[in-house]
């Protein structure tokens, strides 16, 4: 018998597939396991207390009069109200361009409800910098201090780090201020002898704050110290360096994250034309220099002459009225006179008790949160409000412009933003654009490069937590710290006490075009940036909290109608489950696929 060939490969043992299979899912298993324990896991947003950064629960509605897209919580709808069930049913929507009123039933098609944005959170130790901390401005997800697990599920909020342990924190006509100088040493005590500054038994209720049930509020709001501090600090305009508080701002990405719609010149009613005067208009005196395309709803505006002249952005709010008889005096109900309103209660001077259109600062509202709601357990026939407060009518003085600018060789073109007794200004002119303000406090701010010499171009100026921003194409022109002002300096002498705005600049002109020569602009749109509101009252016009070490604290975007912080308390890092860096599946719309800002 002749000898085996060595190079002859024995033959392989047969495959087992069912063992195969079964090692390949618990590979799969344990790789996912070990992914969502230690690096990353998927989120689903239930609610609105980020919108319009990140969605919950929606409605996408398109408005019935100007067209304008937008998001409409739903999630009362869907999942209800803690502790009430599923009652309300949003049957009303008010549109957040136009402030058209309309029923949703009357929208073809209906719009159904849709779920949250779905995101991908990284784990502290793969993120935050490396340190296992966020920084300020993260999305971060957290268990909620209060009921970490509620009927055996996870109780996961999401909001956004905006101060940490050492902190106090001041909440001031819609800004954030913080400093590190002020202590709060636990054996302070009071003329009584009772603590200033009181510590819980259990280090780990540190956290605990505003709850109704809960004697101590270990935040110290706006305790004697913190509030005269921060009087200091305005009186000094906020300057940085010296220890006081100084404003918090944001980064570029998120001052266009923050962006909230108020009026889209290329979305106006139809039906309102010739009814009510445009938004954006020349004054008297540039009359015959600015051409509008269209009289009655200008989109495009057309300029020659050699002067520089301006057109006005105007914002108009509806009003609705109590009737009143012979004597004026209010009588009776509310009364619907217009379709288009504000919900607020500003309301100026008027001759015509039953005028309802008028001309009013740009407020704090949001779409996203308003509309009309049904309660299927009563019998009434009538709708009711929705969610308004009068957070959503406070004054918002940070604006942002964008437009399109069609410019001649040698032409200038000027973007303004107005805040207060100043008018800050980027002044496009000879391949340079130089930042300005005018009024008591008028300066320039520098001047910088830019490719504007003659064609089309994209522009954005804003004015967003004291200081100026200006983009060419998408693309930030760098002025630094050069374009940071006093916070101050906007709110006129003797207006200390209230919201700031001004008749001349907040009202007449919040918003303005200039040009000089040959300049077309198109595709104006004006938008505000995100409004902190208040939950006290305190005379100092600030909510103060300290954050304690080893703790955060977390606002929501959707600062009007937002469970975070400031009502219920600071996050203990222990309870930090990670940063929310991606959006892989948007509820609205799908061009959202991305990181976040």
């Amino acid at each position: 018998m002749a000898p085996a060939d060595p190079k002859t490969k024995p033959p392989a043992p047969p495959r087992d597939h069912t063992r195969e299979a079964v090692e390949t899912i618990v590979f799969v298993v344990v790789l996912v396991l070990l992914l969502k324990l230690f690096v990353t896991e998927a989120f689903v947003i239930p609610t609105g207390s980020m919108a319009e950064t990140l969605y919950g629960i929606q409605k996408i509605i398109t408005c019935g009069k100007c067209g304008h897209e937008f998001p409409m919580n739903a999630h009362d709808e869907v999942q209800g109200q803690q502790g009430s069930g599923r009652k309300l049913v949003a049957a009303g929507y008010c549109c957040p361009n136009c402030r058209y009123h309309g029923r949703v039933a009357d929208l073809k098609p209906v719009p159904e409800p849709r779920t949250g944005d779905r995101v991908l959170v990284l784990k502290p130790i793969y993120h935050f910098n490396g340190t296992g901390r966020p920084t300020r401005g993260d999305v971060v997800v957290f268990k909620f201090p209060r009921a970490p697990q509620e009927k055996w599920e996870a109780a996961n909020y999401i909001k956004r780090c905006m101060a940490f342990g050492g902190e106090t924190v001041g909440i001031h006509r819609g800004d954030l201020y913080a400093t590190t100088t002020l202590t709060y040493p636990p054996d302070a005590k009071d003329a009584s002898g009772n603590p200033l500054y009181p510590r819980p038994d259990d280090p780990n209720d540190l956290w605990r704050g505003g709850e109704s049930t809960q004697t101590t509020d270990f935040r110290y709001p706006n305790n004697d110290q913190a509030v005269d501090f921060f009087e200091k600090s305005r009186q000094t305009g906020f300057a940085p360096g010296n220890g006081g508080f100084e404003i918090l701002r944001p980064t570029e990405e998120q001052v266009l994250a923050r962006a909230r719609v108020v009026w889209d010149n290329d979305h106006q009613p139809p039906d309102l034309a010739g009814k009510t005067p445009p938004r954006w208009f020349s004054r008297p005196e540039a009359t015959g220099k600015w051409n509008g395309d269209n009289p009655s709803q200008p989109k495009a505006f057309g300029h020659t002459a050699d002067s520089l002249d301006f057109i006005r952005y105007q914002h108009l709010v509806w009003k609705r009225e109590k009737k009143k008889d012979d004597a004026g005096k209010e009588v009776g109900d509310w009364q619907r006179t217009g379709e288009y309103w504000t919900w607020g209660d500003w309301r100026p001077n008027q001759t015509d008790p039953f005028e309802t259109l008028t001309a009013g600062p740009v407020d704090n509202f949001l779409g996203y949160n308003d509309g009309l709601d049904v309660d299927p357990t009563t019998t009434l026939p009538h709708e009711r409000r929705g969610n308004r407060s009068a957070q959503d009518t406070t004054w918002v003085g940070d604006l942002i412009l964008e437009c399109e600018a069609d410019v001649q060789a040698g032409a200038e073109v000027v973007l303004e933003v107005s805040r207060g007794q100043t008018r800050f200004q980027a002044r496009f002119a000879g391949g340079e654009v130089e930042l300005v303000s005018t009024g008591p406090a008028g300066k320039s701010f520098g001047k910088r490069p830019t490719k504007i010499t003659a064609g089309k171009y994209k522009l954005r100026f804003a004015n967003v937590d004291a200081r100026l921003w200006v983009w060419v194409d998408g693309k930030r022109i760098d002025f630094g710290t050069d374009a940071d002002y006093p916070p101050a300096s906007t709110v006129a002498a003797g207006q200390e006490d209230k919201e700031g705005w001004t008749e001349e600049n907040d009202v007449a002109a919040p918003a303005s075009v200039g040009a000089k020569g040959g300049v077309t602009v198109r595709g104006l749109k004006l938008m505000r940036d995100i409004y902190y509101t208040r939950f006290g009252g305190h005379a100092s016009g600030a909510d103060l909290y300290y954050v304690q070490p080893g703790h955060y604290l977390c606002l929501g975007d959707n600062s009007a109608h937002s469970s975070d912080s400031r009502s219920w308390g600071v996050v203990p890092e222990r309870l930090m489950l990670g940063k929310a860096v991606f959006v892989f599946w948007p509820a609205w719309p799908h061009n959202r696929v991305g990181f976040i800002r």
